[in-house]
């Protein structure tokens, strides 16, 4: 007898859940959750406390699961209150890499659907913060982050209410990352000074980015596109002062640009593929087979070799998207290859934790 798909996708999920761990309350000492272990229930509240540090190691995943409340821990608001959140007083390292990053969701994840309060950081400097190769989902504040001064680089905050919350004087950088879906804005910022760069804000219902109008900003080389209000409200004079280039390019004065990123797999890399004269027509589009011939010899390969690539990861780059090479010039954001950093997150070097910003 053969089972259905779906009993077998239950059968899986009933499986990994006996193995999965449950945790909550208050981390005492300095406790490193690993990729072996995983994945983590969080059941309830997750409090770091000053002398503690909880590491995050690549491949973890972590799953909200609403529960019994466990160890005293205090609420500051109505949304902490009334959904789960992981409060750090303490260090909070998250080693996620290109191919293995630390996701973050609710176990029943519904799309739209806010169901964790978030990440809240206060009074934190990057000698004891640092993040990578995160994704976040289904948060009310992905990271909510106040008088403190970290990296956030490479990461995705996809269907929250906000990816990252920034006030008072959480002067972060964050860069290299991708804000999609996300109900409210990509970026909220109050009475901060964060850098923001190289970033790709797409498709977030409200806002790409909501500022407080102050001038000391550093918002640069970021993409912006299809964010149904504003790309970015209140920024800075300049942003978003849109100029068209002579290679067809809409940018600001700083660097910041306005198109569609075209991802891989995307209809508008299908069409820029279908009007390209340096592809080879496909097979199947060739009515006289003598001119594949012809190419054939000339070329001395068949008019389209048989691949099976991989499946490419969500939201990597097309050849054709603006985001190529349009991070800004600096060491910093150089990629693998030595070459000039794409935007988007797995543009940039790999590995550049606790490095200062630098553009």
């Amino acid at each position: 007898m053969k089972l259905s798909f779906q009993i077998l996708t239950l059968l899986a999920m009933l499986a990994l859940s006996a193995f999965a761990e449950d945790v909550c309350g208050m981390i005492d000492v300095p406790i490193t959750w690993t990729k072996e272990k995983s994945p983590y229930r969080v059941t309830g509240d997750i409090q770091i406390p000053p002398a503690s540090r909880l590491t995050i190691e690549a491949g973890v995943e972590v799953l909200i699961v609403p529960g019994e409340a466990c160890g005293e821990t205090k609420q500051l608001d109505w949304s902490d209150s009334t959904f789960i959140s992981i409060k750090v007083a303490g260090a909070l390292i998250i080693k996620g890499t290109d191919k293995e990053p630390v996701r973050i969701l609710p176990e029943n994840h519904v799309k739209g659907k806010i169901q964790w309060d978030g990440i809240r950081v206060l009074l934190k400097n990057k000698e004891s913060v640092n993040i990578e190769y995160l994704h976040v989902m289904g948060a009310h504040k992905g990271i909510n982050a106040a008088y403190s001064m970290f990296n956030v680089g490479n990461s995705l905050f996809m269907g929250n209410n906000t990816g990252i919350w920034i006030e008072n004087e959480g002067d972060l950088s964050i860069y290299n990352c991708m804000f999609t879906e996300n109900l409210s804005a990509g970026i909220y910022i109050s009475n901060s000074r964060p850098s923001i760069a190289a970033n790709i804000f797409y498709k977030n219902s409200t806002f790409g980015i909501l500022s407080d109008s102050r001038k000391s900003l550093r918002i640069e080389s970021n993409l912006f596109f299809a964010n149904l209000d504003t790309d970015c409200r209140y920024c800075p004079a300049g942003t978003t002062k849109i100029v068209k280039e002579e290679n067809g390019a809409f940018k600001d004065k700083f660097e910041n640009i306005f198109s569609d990123p075209i991802f891989v797999g995307s209809d508008k890399e299908k069409i820029m593929e279908k009007n390209d004269i340096n592809l080879p027509t496909p097979k199947e589009n060739i009515r006289d087979t003598s001119l594949q011939k012809v190419y054939e010899t000339s070329t001395g390969k068949p008019q389209q070799a048989a691949a099976n690539p991989s499946p490419p990861r969500p939201f990597t780059l097309s050849k054709y998207s603006p985001a190529i090479n349009a991070a800004p010039n600096t060491d910093f954001f150089k990629d693998e290859d030595g070459s000039r950093g794409d935007i988007g997150i797995y543009g940039g070097r790999a590995g550049r934790v606790n490095k200062s910003i630098s553009m």
